[in-house]
C-alpha cells in the first residue's frame, strides 16, 4: 500500500496497514527551521540547505531524505514550487543558523536587527524584533475606524500579514500562464510521486476579520454590528469561492485535501458563543465547502487551534471531513471524548503528540510512549493521521522529534 492509499483509506475511516503521518503538510503541522536544522545535524545530514519558505512561522520545507527516513505520508502541494536557485535567496536567521527563503519576500532589517514584513506596496506588515523567533502582525487596516466600513476595497482586505504568500501563492492562478505553472506542477508532483497532496487555501474568516479590524474590535463587531459582520464575510467567501472553483477546475484529480484555516477557540472556550457561530459563521463555511464537495472528491480539512468540542458538531454538519490540530491540551477536548463522540463523522489529523508540555519537555521514551498512547485511542476504525499537535518549535530538542517520529512507525499496523 503506498501513501495516497494509505492516506485516502483512512479518510474514508477504514484501517489501513498502519497510521499514516504527516510532518508539514500545511503551516500547522510542519518544523520551525533552527529546530530543524538541528534535527538535520543530529542526524547527520547538516549537508542538506533548509529551505524556509513561511518567513511569519519561520517553517521550513522537509527534505525527501527526512520525509523517506520517517516514511512521511502527506505533503505540501507548494514545496514543487520555486524549483530554481533564483527563487530562493540566503538568509541568515541568527548568528548560528542560515538557510534559504523565496526571492519574491520584501524583508528589511535595521541596525538594530529588527525585520520588517513588506507587502509590494511598502507598507510594513509584520515585525520580527531581534529577540523573538518569530513576525508579529504591525498592520490592521481597519483597526482605528470606529465601526466596519460601508464598502470593501479588494486591495484593503489583503493588507494584513497573512496574506504574504507562500508557495504557490506567489502565482496570479487568474492569469493563464501561471495558471498553466499552477496546473502543470501540481500534476508533475502527483504523478512522480504516491505521497498525498494537500494543498492550503486558507479563505479564513474569523481570523481575517481580526487581521483587519483587530482582534478586540471584530470581537465586538460580531455582537453589535451583525450586519456589517456578515457583509464583511460575505465579500471574503465571494472571493474565496472563485479562489475554490479555479483551483478545482485545474488540481481536483491530483489534491486529496483541500485545507481551510480559521483559529476559533482559546484554552478554554470558543472565542464566540456557540449560537453566534452557527447564526453568523456557518453558512458562510457551508457555503465554501459545498462548493468543495460538488466540484470534487477532495477532503475538506480545518486547522483550528483551542477548545472547540462545542462548534465541532455544527462544523461537522456545514461539511467537515478532517479537524486539525486536535488541540488535546485545552478544556474539552480530550482524545477519548472527541474519539468516541466525532470519531464517526471526522478524521482526527493531529492529536498525536502534545507540542505545549510533553515534546519540549519529556524524555525520548517518554515522548514514545505519549505517542503511542494517543495512536491507540484515535487510530481504531481509521479516521486518524499522525502529527504532532501544533509545529515543532525552534526550542525542541532533536532527538524528541526522532522519538516522536520513532514511536509511529513502531506502532506499526492497527
Amino acid at each position: 500500500m503506498n501513501s495516497r492509499d494509505r492516506v485516502k483509506l483512512v479518510l474514508s475511516h477504514e484501517e489501513a496497514d498502519r497510521v499514516p503521518i504527516d510532518l508539514g503538510s500545511m503551516r500547522s503541522s510542519g518544523i520551525s527551521t533552527i529546530a530543524y536544522i538541528n534535527l538535520l545535524d543530529f542526524l547527520g545530514k547538516g549537508n542538506l540547505v533548509p529551505k524556509m519558505y513561511d518567513f511569519i512561522q519561520q517553517l521550513a520545507y522537509p527534505h525527501k531524505e527526512i520525509l523517506d527516513l520517517f516514511n512521511i505520508d502527506v505533503i505540501d502541494v507548494g514545496q514543487a514550487f520555486l524549483k530554481n536557485d533564483s527563487d530562493w535567496k540566503p538568509w541568515q536567521i541568527d548568528n548560528f543558523h542560515s538557510c534559504l527563503i523565496p526571492a519574491y519576500l520584501n524583508i528589511e532589517k535595521d541596525k538594530d536587527g529588527n525585520v520588517f514584513l513588506k507587502n509590494n506596496e511598502g507598507i510594513i506588515l509584520g515585525k520580527k524584533p531581534k529577540s523573538s523567533l518569530y513576525v508579529d502582525q504591525a498592520y490592521w487596516v481597519y483597526k482605528d475606524l470606529q465601526s466596519l466600513p460601508d464598502s470593501f476595497d479588494d486591495k484593503e482586505l489583503n493588507r494584513h500579514m497573512w496574506a504574504i504568500p507562500s508557495p504557490p501563492w506567489y502565482l496570479d492562478i487568474f492569469n493563464e500562464k501561471d495558471f498553466k505553472v499552477f496546473k502543470d506542477t501540481i500534476s508533475d508532483l502527483y504523478h512522480s510521486t504516491d505521497y498525498s497532496l494537500m494543498l492550503s487555501l486558507g479563505c479564513n474568516l474569523f481570523e481575517t476579520g481580526t487581521f483587519l479590524r483587530s482582534f478586540d474590535n471584530f470581537l465586538c463587531d460580531i455582537y453589535l454590528n451583525k450586519l456589517g459582520t456578515q457583509k464583511l464575510l460575505d465579500s471574503f467567501v465571494e472571493k474565496n469561492l472563485l479562489k475554490i472553483k479555479r483551483v478545482l477546475e485545474g488540481v481536483k484529480d491530483y489534491v486529496d485535501i483541500i485545507m481551510f484555516g480559521d483559529d476559533l477557540g482559546s484554552q478554554d472556550m470558543p472565542f464566540i458563543s456557540p449560537d453566534k457561530f452557527r447564526e453568523i459563521f456557518k453558512p458562510f463555511y457551508k457555503k465554501m465547502w459545498d462548493c468543495v464537495h460538488e466540484n470534487s472528491n477532495c477532503k475538506v480539512f480545518l486547522h483550528s487551534c483551542g477548545s472547540i468540542y462545542k462548534l465541532i458538531p455544527d462544523l461537522i454538519d456545514a461539511g467537515l471531513d478532517i479537524l486539525n490540530p486536535v488541540q488535546t491540551s485545552a478544556k474539552d477536548m480530550e482524545p477519548e471524548k472527541l474519539k468516541k463522540e466525532f470519531g464517526k463523522y471526522i478524521t482526527f489529523w493531529g492529536g498525536g503528540c502534545d507540542t505545549q508540555e510533553v515534546l519540549p519537555n519529556w524524555s525520548p521514551n517518554e515522548i514514545k510512549r505519549h505517542v503511542k498512547e494517543r495512536i491507540e485511542i484515535f487510530s481504531k476504525n481509521g479516521g486518524f493521521v499522525f502529527c504532532q499537535v501544533h509545529n515543532i518549535l525552534a526550542n525542541i530538542p532533536p532527538e524528541n522529534v526522532v522519538a516522536m517520529l520513532e514511536a509511529v512507525n513502531e506502532f506499526g499496523k492497527y
